[in-house]
Parts: structure tokens; C-alpha cells; sequence
């Protein structure tokens, strides 16, 4: 098999040549199809997926808009006051910095317009996920010599789940970095065709700049490309070397005069260069108090290539190679088959009450991606010409995946299976090469229709799971509140107690970028005071700054700290349970106090059960347990207040006949033990 098409005898020349000579067809329906990526969705001036796409969109948002001259260009996501009350930041410097400036300088002209910001930068992802679709038609077009062949791969390949699920999450490393990568495959192309070499290392050095996921398509081109130079000089050599130094030498020759070799080395060095700025910049922007391998990013690096053993430690069922290489195989088969036809949604792995639930992957799924991902190691071998290039397309996504097995195996991190797209694409191409020759070039452009209207049809699909995953009223709400606080907590630092009604936890820093936002106090040992608390429980009080706000609500953190010692005199049923912590009962709030606690005592997680009095009051999915769950975690609803530890928790609005709440441990064979639990029965509590 040859990877260009067979012309086509006899009476359908005429039409060929009508077809061949609309060149603009092609593209423009890519085009087409690529605009309802922009017309379809939810609306995007919002977070409004769950809470993996908001918590990826929301934390590199953050970063852009606090990217600036006056923090020395530092990537960061959170501002805070040090123990000396100086800012202190948490830097997120592991990335190329231009992919964030890209996000900068879109969100830019918009100011303090929170959504604006968001919807902007939004559109700046699905631009990098139509100019990735487009580099990739015009490097298939190359390789096959056929626009429809191009265009109808093109289509089916960037129809699939995660690309469309993905296509706006605003992330460099997703489809900022997909850019860069198309970039370079089609630099490798012109390559390959024309030997124009300085182009090639134009482009990776540029797609460099944009993520690292270029590495993973370099790799496999240089070592195959490698290996080809010294099999032909071996091949050329007709007398055999007489000594070992000779052969040594013949095999050295086409190394050092290889442009595989010198690809590799400008990508290398130009890697490390943007790394040596980074560790640099973060260096000196952290005080110069701590060693280069003690810098956030560096042991980012450690944790990711799994050097350090935290990883292997609390996640060991992900990283088995059994569960790891089903779930690659499961999300292959998703990238290979367009959303208009899966069944399923686009990942095994689900969040209930902030926990990780891994569900296994259905083997339909299972199978297909290791079919597809086999067809396509087959089909390279029937392949004449481009062999190197197609197999390093189809081993990319696998050359990254595969080394940062200890990042890229953590749920969150799914969106990794964008960069399988090298196997649908040469998958694609391959069925349809072979279709041409029992076809014509008539009958391929009709399937390019039949593509077109599959990638259609697969995005309007993504626009319904959308809208069935958000609430514009509440984003509104919240963004409306936020312009308010941000106002008033100008200059100040705020204090941020998540409710688990909120969503990510990140996106609250976004709403907060460019300001003081103190983190949770984990232990009593934190003594750094907060001008302001956020809260999403309402409690009329003077503290109370914003009492116009409908969802998000500002306090003054003295009087606030003041007020919930009130609340705890007046409890009524003070002290129903006496045990690690007082749990008081005041009006819709349990608030769980402990005098003088160290860390040992809020590290484990806090179980609370609500027993309604009429069982029609229970949410749904929880009527066949008899109660509604709300355990949490301490840091989540704590509050400060010198040396005692001080949890607030609301209550829903329903009546409660009695509640069962305490402190639990997980052990290793997942079973629990109970460190301390107790009953409040509300009418005895009332009484």
C-alpha cells in the first residue's frame, strides 16, 4: 500500500478532475464543521462542567491572570502573607510560560469582568483545537495526496469524546499544547517530502514554547530516523571494516552528520533552557530560602516521573499495570470512535462526596481500543512510503503517557487521551487509503459528507451533556457576588471556607486573583489572620458585609470569629455529645469545637448522617440508605480561633429527627474504625 491514492480510469475522470478542481471545497467544510464547535455548548462565560473540567480550567485561568511584570513573570495561583507578613506565593512553574501569556492576552482587554475573562479564554482553546484540526488536514494531505482522504480523517478523529469534551477546557498543557504538537507533525511532514529541515526545528522549538507534549512525537521520529541512517550506511558499505574501531567509526558517521540527531539536540537544549528560566525565576521569586531541588516545580517533576514515592504510596490501585493499561486501552477506543455514536460517557472514573470512585471500564471499549491501536501498528506495515513518520504519529500519545505513568495514571489527569489522536488519525487514514482502492475519489468525498455531518451531530451531542451539567442561574449568582467582595477585599486578605455546594475549590482563587486569599487553617499552629472570611452560609450577624449578596458572603473575620463564640453559648443541646470534639446544635448549624487540638485530631475524615423526620425529604440516590450523608473533612468548614479547633457545618432545610455524626479511619483493607461517634435526637436536643 502506497499513501497515495490510486487514480481512478475510465468514466469517472471527468468528474475526478470536476472534484480535484474545487481545491477550496475540502478545507472550507473542515471549516464548517469546525465552526459548531463555536456555535454549540453551554454557556461558556461560566464553570460549568464538573468539577475535574472546572478545577483544569479554573487553576491555569488563575495562573494567566496573575501572570505580570510586577511578580517577575512568576506563574503562580495563590497570593498569601508569609510568617514574616510579606506575600508569599505558590508558584506553578513547571510549564512553558507562553501558553499562559496566550491565555494573558486574551483574557486582557477585558479587566475585571469575570466571566468575560472566562468566556475569552474559552474561545482561545477551541482556536487551538480548530488550528490543530486544520494543521493536521494539511499534513494528511500531504501524506495521502487526497484532500477528501484528509478531511474525512480529520473529522472522525477530532469528533471523538475527549477531544470535543475537552475542546474548551482552558489548560496550555491540553489544546494549547495539541496545537503545538500538530505544528511540529506538520513540520515533519514537509520534512520528510521536501527535506526542509530549518522549518522543522523552527516549529518544534515553537511548539516548545507552547508545552512539553512535543517530546513525545519527537522522540519516536528521531530514534526510528536514526536507526534508518545507520541500517543504510551499513547497508552501503560494501567491504566489511577490518577491525572493531573501523566499525566503530562507520556506525559514528551517520550519528554526527545525522539532522535526526541535531533535531534532537536543539530540542533538548531548548527545553532546558525554558526549564533553567523557570527554576531561576522561581527561585529567586521564593526569597532564595530554599535549595533548586527543593523548589515546587522541580519536586513536581520528581512526583510526575515517579521519583518520589508520595504517589506510589496513596495510589497504588491506579498505578497497577493491569488497571493502568485497561483504562489507556478503554480511553483509545473512546479517541477512536466519534462521540455521535458512544454509548457511554467519557470515563469509568466518577467523584461522589469528594471521593474517587474507579469504576472498571466496559470491555467493548477495552477492546476496541486495543483493536484500533493494533489495525494501526498493522496497516504501517503494508505501508511504502511515511512509515516513520505514521508510526511516530501513532506511538506519541503512548511515548508520553507511558514515562509520566505516575501523573497521567491519576484520574483527574484524563484529559491526557486528547493526545491518542495520533492513532484515530492514522487509523482513519489508513481504512480509508485502503476504501479508495475498492472506491473512487467521488465516493470518498461523499464519505467526507457523511464525516462532516458525524462531527456535527457529535458536538451538538457534547452540547447537551453540557447543559444537563450546569446551572447558569448559580454562576451568575456567584459572579455577581464576586464582583461585589473583590471590590470590598481590595488591598486585604480573605479567608476562604468552601462549601462542597460551591464546586472546585480553585475556582474560588481565580475569583480572587490578584488578591491576598489566606488557605484553609489546617492546624492551630497557623496564626496568619485574615481581614475577611468567605462563606457560603448566611448568618445575620453585623459581620455580615454583604447582606445583598444571594450565594457567596463576605464577613469581618474579627467580629466573625466573635460570632460563632456567641453561637456556641447560646447552642441549644450544648454538648450532646462529649467526646474528641463538643458537637453543638445552633438553629440550621452543627459546630464541632475542640479546645487545645493538635493535628492528630482533624486529620481524619468526619462522618454526619441526617435521619429526616418524613424519608420524601431524602435527595435522590440516598432513599435506599434510610439518611443523607454530608461527611466532610475538618479544613473544609473550618474557622480559626487561636488554639481551639472549630468546624461549622449547615444543615439542609428539612426537618431532622435525629442526627449521628463522629470521626472515622479507613485502614488499609478499606474497612472503617470509629474514633469517636455520638447521637443528638433533635427533640431531646430541643428540649
Amino acid at each position: 500500500m502506497t499513501l497515495s491514492p490510486m487514480k481512478t480510469p475510465g468514466a469517472f475522470t471527468h468528474k475526478l478532475a470536476s472534484l480535484q478542481s474545487r481545491a477550496w471545497l475540502p478545507p472550507a467544510l473542515l471549516l464548517l464543521a469546525l465552526s459548531s464547535v463555536f456555535l454549540f455548548g453551554g454557556d461558556r462565560g461560566y464553570f460549568y462542567r464538573d468539577r475535574i473540567h472546572n478545577w483544569h480550567s479554573a487553576m491555569p485561568l488563575t495562573i494567566a491572570d496573575n501572570l505580570s511584570s510586577e511578580h517577575h513573570f512568576l506563574m503562580f495561583w495563590r497570593q498569601t502573607l508569609g510568617a514574616d507578613g510579606k506575600p508569599a506565593y505558590e508558584p506553578y512553574n513547571r510549564f512553558p510560560i507562553v501558553g499562559y501569556a496566550l491565555i494573558k492576552l486574551a483574557i486582557l482587554p477585558f479587566g475585571d469582568d469575570l466571566s468575560a475573562k472566562i468566556y475569552a479564554a474559552r474561545m482561545l482553546m477551541l482556536l487551538c483545537f480548530a488550528a490543530a484540526a486544520v494543521l493536521a488536514y494539511l499534513s494528511l494531505r500531504r501524506l495521502t495526496s487526497s484532500r477528501w482522504i484528509a478531511l474525512t480523517a480529520v473529522l472522525l478523529a477530532f469528533s471523538s469524546t475527549y477531544c470535543l469534551y475537552y475542546s474548551d477546557l482552558i489548560a496550555n498543557e491540553v489544546m494549547i499544547d495539541l496545537f503545538g504538537v500538530m505544528l511540529v507533525f506538520h513540520g515533519m511532514a514537509i520534512f520528510e517530502q521536501d527535506g526542509r529541515f530549518r522549518q522543522l526545528v523552527i516549529k518544534a522549538c515553537a511548539a516548545l514554547l507552547l508545552g512539553w507534549h512535543v517530546y513525545a512525537l519527537l522522540l519516536p521520529f528521531i530514534a526510528f530516523g536514526l536507526i534508518r541512517e545507520i541500517v543504510k550506511a551499513r547497508l552501503s558499505v560494501s567491504i566489511p571494516p577490518p577491525s572493531a574501531l573501523c566499525q566503530l567509526k562507520y556506525s559514528a558517521q551517520p550519528l554526527i552528520r545525522s539532522r535526526y540527531l541535531t533535531l534532537g539536540v536543539a530540542a533538548l537544549l531548548f527545553g532546558i533552557s525554558m526549564l533553567t528560566f523557570n527554576f531561576t525565576n522561581e527561585y529567586f521569586a521564593l526569597n532564595r530560602e530554599t535549595s533548586l531541588t527543593e523548589l515546587p516545580s522541580f519536586q513536581s517533576m520528581i512526583y510526575r516521573t515517579g521519583v518520589h514515592s508520595l504517589f506510589k504510596e496513596t495510589h497504588a490501585n491506579y498505578l497497577s499495570w493491569h488497571n493502568f493499561l485497561k483504562i489507556q486501552s478503554y480511553n483509545v477506543g473512546l479517541m477512536s470512535l466519534p462521540y455521535a455514536f458512544s454509548p457511554a460517557h467519557k470515563e469509568p472514573i466518577v467523584y461522589e462526596d469528594g471521593s474517587i470512585i474507579v469504576r472498571q471500564p466496559p470491555w467493548p471499549f477495552v477492546g476496541l481500543g486495543a483493536t484500533a491501536f493494533s489495525a494501526s501498528l498493522i496497516g504501517l506495515l503494508f505501508v511504502r512510503r511515511y512509515k516513520i513518520l505514521l508510526a511516530s504519529l501513532t506511538l506519541s500519545g503512548f511515548c508520553w503517557i507511558l514515562p509520566m505513568r505516575h501523573s497521567t495514571a491519576y484520574p483527574a489527569h484524563d484529559f491526557e487521551a486528547v493526545f491518542y489522536i495520533g492513532i484515530a488519525l492514522t487509523l482513519f487514514s489508513l481504512v480509508l487509503l485502503c476504501l479508495h482502492r475498492l472506491l473512487n475519489e467521488r465516493l470518498i468525498a461523499a464519505l467526507s459528507a457523511v464525516a462532516l455531518l458525524v462531527f456535527v451531530v457529535s458536538a451538538l451531542r457534547m452540547e447537551r451533556l453540557n447543559n444537563a451539567n450546569q446551572d447558569i442561574a448559580i454562576h451568575q449568582t456567584t459572579i455577581a457576588d464576586m464582583r461585589l467582595i473583590r471590590d470590598m477585599t481590595k488591598g486585604k486578605s480573605t479567608e476562604v471556607t468552601p462549601n462542597k455546594n460551591w464546586g472546585d475549590e480553585m475556582s474560588s482563587y481565580y475569583y480572587f486573583s490578584g488578591r491576598t486569599v489566606m488557605p484553609r487553617h489546617k492546624t492551630p499552629s497557623d496564626k496568619h489572620k485574615a481581614d475577611f472570611v468567605l462563606s457560603f452560609t448566611r448568618i445575620d450577624m453585623p459581620a455580615l458585609l454583604t447582606p445583598d449578596n444571594r450565594r457567596v458572603y463576605l464577613y469581618d473575620a474579627g467580629a466573625y470569629i466573635k460570632q460563632i463564640h456567641e453561637m456556641i453559648e447560646r447552642s441549644d443541646g450544648a454538648q450532646a455529645i462529649r467526646s474528641n470534639f463538643d458537637v453543638y446544635l445552633n438553629e440550621r448549624h452543627l459546630i464541632y469545637v475542640k479546645d487545645a487540638c493538635s493535628e492528630d485530631d482533624i486529620n481524619e475524615r468526619f462522618f454526619l448522617a441526617l435521619y429526616p423526620a418524613n424519608e420524601i425529604d431524602l435527595p435522590y440516590g440516598r432513599a435506599q440508605y434510610g439518611f443523607d450523608n454530608l461527611d466532610f473533612y475538618f479544613m473544609d468548614q473550618s474557622v480559626q480561633s487561636g488554639e481551639r479547633c472549630i468546624a461549622i457545618m449547615p444543615l439542609p432545610d428539612y426537618d431532622i429527627a435525629r442526627i449521628y455524626t463522629g470521626q472515622y479511619i479507613q485502614r488499609a483493607d478499606s474497612s472503617f474504625d470509629h474514633l469517636w461517634e455520638g447521637e443528638i435526637h433533635m427533640t431531646e436536643a430541643a428540649r
